[in-house]
């Protein structure tokens, strides 16, 4: 028998073989189906039901089960091993996830980069891609002729943008010198007056606002800067509640960002534990208590305070098993974190024992604000003591919190390490806001005065902390240029914003770290056809008689826009965001053809880094480390979008 005879005979043995195995598979599947009907105790007629229904649903379940599910499982295997094709596989437990995680090494501080280009793409990209899609749908929405063909012709670029003959075409068309994007918008400036100005605005903000985030992406020191966001957060949060009379939607909007800061806290709390070397069983068992009782706290948001208690049994189970694998495995002692273990347990005995909801609220929120403090204290030691705490008065005096302006090492390393972690503010955010939440309307003095005084705190502590970050970063940049050991992003930030641009000066698209993501944004935003069908089929359901009432009463288009058009189609807003946020983790194409070796690092995503590491470099081991971290990024987001969809409003 020659080859290729040997060869058709063997496969047509795997075929046969396949098909007695998919049809031997599927017969077992309904007999054990049938088993679990019977022992649920159904009659004969439904036990037959059972059988033939998964009987013929058994082809897609077992090929879920060997082509999905067990690639899954041998990758979550993989993912604490260091396993590299070629090469003996050995267990390195976390070591894969705490390289990643904490951004150690040359491979750790490219998955940190490539983390800060997605959560760019999802923050930046997503909304713009969201509003071009609306934007063309209302659009195509008018009554015209020759409506189909536009429709086409907005919807083409869905179709092509993915080819890479189109996305070559792109490059071409971002050439810096020539290119038909920068010849067609110099040309539009030269036009009129009113474009340039707004052309060279758009250069300076995108250079600058590009080259400080580049220089986070990077790992640069921001120092006082750290403190800005949380700080800004809770002013603008407070001044929306501040304003006039204490409605139920000001309560739940404070419900909303203190259960947001929450949740995102703890998820950051245990992702520091787990990477923790080494591992803190005790830590875990707080960070699981913890969100017991936040779970519990955001049902107290529900009016009628009822309290579903079997959400404390999750996160307690899960913090529970891994403190016994850890103390049964001789790692540690129970002598070690019984402190922990009693500060986890009060606060949820309590609950469990409270009688009234009335006894419940109190526990619950000085419960979860102690396991705060713990927790932060545990994992970040000394954030109460050597003076660290000096700066909450300094900034709310408006005075400077670096010490020694002078000294790089200072600003590099020490400033970090003498100021108090970020986490204590956004955590004072959470409690603030949870406190004027669940005090309502039955303190109206009290809360009214507590409102006002963070109001104020949080006002003058991100003033501080901006006001002071600028000046970090300009004594920075002095004594790094002084001493010949500047930084290349700091650098980069300044020569960005040191003039305004000049007639000569056009945006280096596809060649230059500072346009690179804003290239694969605009491009994103160009094939927003696929929203745009959501959307337009969204706009059809509106009913004209709620536009023709509100005519009637004189309502504009804007308020038309916002008042009918929004809520009407908030679902199929909903579900582009969604899809938006997986897809904008996701990228990964579009990087693929458009990457240059200057621009590589900076366009990369985190599904990139995962497809370098594992095909390229073949790490098995940290790639799919990479590819666990992304999924659980996503199935969390996912989950905080549908807890937090209050806003969509679907007609009954």
């Amino acid at each position: 028998m020659d080859v290729s005879s040997q060869a058709r005979w063997e496969n047509l043995l795997w075929a046969a073989g396949t098909a007695i195995f998919i049809v031997v598979g599927s017969i077992l599947v309904g007999y054990a189906a049938k088993r679990v009907a019977r022992w649920r105790g159904l009659s004969a007629s439904e036990q037959r039901k059972v059988y033939w229904g998964f009987l013929f649903a058994a082809p897609w379940i077992i090929g879920f089960v060997v082509f999905v599910l067990g690639p899954a499982l041998a990758s979550l295997y993989y993912s604490f091993t260091d396993y590299k094709l070629g090469k003996p596989m050995t267990w390195v437990g976390l070591d894969n996830y705490r390289e990643l995680l904490l951004g150690q090494g040359a491979q750790g501080r490219r998955f940190s980069q490539a983390m800060f280009n997605s959560f760019y793409y999802m923050a930046v990209g997503v909304p713009l891609q969201i509003v071009t899609a609306l934007g063309m749908a209302m659009l195509l929405n008018n009554q015209m002729r020759g409506i189909r063909i536009f429709r086409l012709i907005f919807y083409l670029p869905v179709i092509l943008a993915g080819g890479p003959a189109a996305l070559l075409a792109w490059r071409y068309m971002f050439a810096g010198n020539g290119g038909f994007v920068n010849v067609t918008l110099q040309n539009i400036a030269g036009s009129f007056f009113l474009f340039d100005w707004i052309y060279r605005a758009f250069i300076f903000t995108v250079e600058a606002i590009n080259s400080l985030y580049a220089g986070i992406a990077e790992g640069s020191p921001i120092g006082p800067f750290k403190y800005a966001v949380p700080a800004l957060i809770g002013a603008l949060v407070l001044l929306s509640l501040v304003r006039g009379e204490w409605t139920p939607g000001k309560r739940a909007r404070a419900w909303l960002v203190a259960e947001l800061v929450s949740a995102t806290l703890i998820i950051l709390l245990a992702a520091r534990a787990l990477v923790a070397d080494p591992l803190d069983p005790g830590l875990l068992l707080g960070i699981g208590a913890l969100a017991a009782l936040g779970a519990l706290l955001a049902d107290y948001r529900d009016e009628n305070r009822r309290y579903r208690l079997w959400t404390l049994i999750p996160p307690l189970l899960a913090a529970l098993a891994l403190t016994a694998v850890f103390v049964l495995g001789g790692q540690t002692e129970w002598s070690l974190y019984i402190p922990a273990l009693l500060a986890a347990a009060a606060p949820v005995t309590l609950v469990l024992v409270a009688r009234t909801p009335a006894h419940r609220r109190p526990i619950l929120g000085g419960g979860a604000a102690l396991l705060i403090g713990f927790i932060i204290l545990r994992l970040i030691p000394g954030q109460l003591d050597g003076g660290r705490l000096s700066i909450l008065p300094q900034y709310l005096t408006l005075q400077s919190a670096i010490v020694q302006p002078n000294s790089l090492d200072y600003l590099k390393t020490e400033f970090a390490a003498t100021t108090p972690a970020a986490l204590w503010l956004y955590g004072l955010v959470a409690l603030v806001l949870g406190g004027l939440a669940v005090a309502n309307n039955r303190y109206p003095r009290a809360a009214r005065t507590v409102a006002l005084v963070a109001l104020a705190a949080f006002s003058l502590f991100a003033i501080s902390a901006v006001v002071d970050g600028v000046r970090y970063f300009q004594a920075y940049d002095q004594i790094a240029q002084a001493t010949g050991q500047p930084n290349y992003h700091f650098s980069q930030f300044r020569a960005a914003t040191a003039t305004w641009p000049d007639k000569n000066r056009v945006p280096l698209w596809m060649t230059n770290e500072l346009w690179a993501k804003p290239s694969l944004i605009l491009i994103t935003m160009w094939s927003s056809g696929a929203g745009m069908l959501i959307f337009l089929a969204a706009l059809k359901g509106v009913p004209r008689a709620f536009y023709e009432a509100a005519e009637v009463d004189g309502a504009n288009l804007w308020q038309k826009f916002w008042k009918i058009t929004l809520p009407m189609i908030s679902p199929a807003m909903f579900y582009n965001i969604v899809i938006g946020i997986i897809a904008a983790l996701q990228t990964f194409d579009t990087i693929y053809i458009l990457r240059t070796p200057q621009t590589e690092d900076d366009l990369a995503s985190a599904a990139f880094f995962l497809f370098n590491r594992t095909f390229r470099q073949l790490e098995i081991g940290q790639g799919a480390a990479v590819s666990w971290i992304l999924a659980v990024i996503i199935v969390l987001l996912t989950v905080l979008q549908f807890r937090y969809n209050k806003w969509v409003y679907y007609e009954a």
